[in-house]
């Protein structure tokens, strides 16, 4: 074969292998720079939270008038729950110990559990406090969206079975 040839197929063999070697690398590059976009993907009924799902079916003002209170919110309830948490995982690890005392991890979680209520409470007569500003049709808005049963307990790849029914 003729060298000029060799070297012309030479040079297209390495500027082919350059260009997709270089798309390669620029399509991953590309991927790890875009953020995953599965949460915000996810209709509001499989997001985690449904009350952050409910509040964002609201117009933006309203949304911001609903962030506006939860600074305080977790200032006053998140200490709470953290520590019903803490409650809760020391009752559970408490099943290893030697002797077992069974008295001790129920009133770990009574406590835990009386703890989760506080919060759970607070943030009840939040949402009815808050409700009780908006005009009707946003308000039942707000009603609907919370009364929509959940669909799934986590994010993608979730089992898509549906919610079970009131009993």
């Amino acid at each position: 074969m003729d060298r000029r040839i060799l070297l012309g197929a030479l040079f297209a063999s390495v500027a082919l292998n350059v260009f997709i070697g270089g798309a390669f690398v620029g399509a991953q590059l590309q991927k790890a720079r875009t953020p995953p976009a599965a949460a915000a993907m996810e209709p509001a009924s499989v997001q985690r939270n449904p009350v952050t799902a409910a509040i964002r079916t609201l117009p933006p003002e309203r949304q911001a008038a609903w962030r506006d209170g939860g600074p305080e919110h977790a200032r006053t309830y998140g200490p709470k729950a953290r520590e019903a948490r803490r409650l809760a995982r020391e009752a559970m690890r408490s099943f290893e110990e030697e002797p077992f005392d069974r008295d001790a991890a129920v009133a770990r979680l009574a406590r835990a559990r009386g703890l989760e209520h506080e919060v759970r409470e607070a943030m009840d007569r939040r949402l009815v406090d808050f409700a009780a500003t908006l005009p009707p049709d946003e308000r039942r808005q707000l009603g609907q969206a919370l009364a929509r049963p959940r669909l799934g307990r986590g994010g993608a790849g979730q089992d898509r079975r549906g919610a079970l029914p009131d009993r």
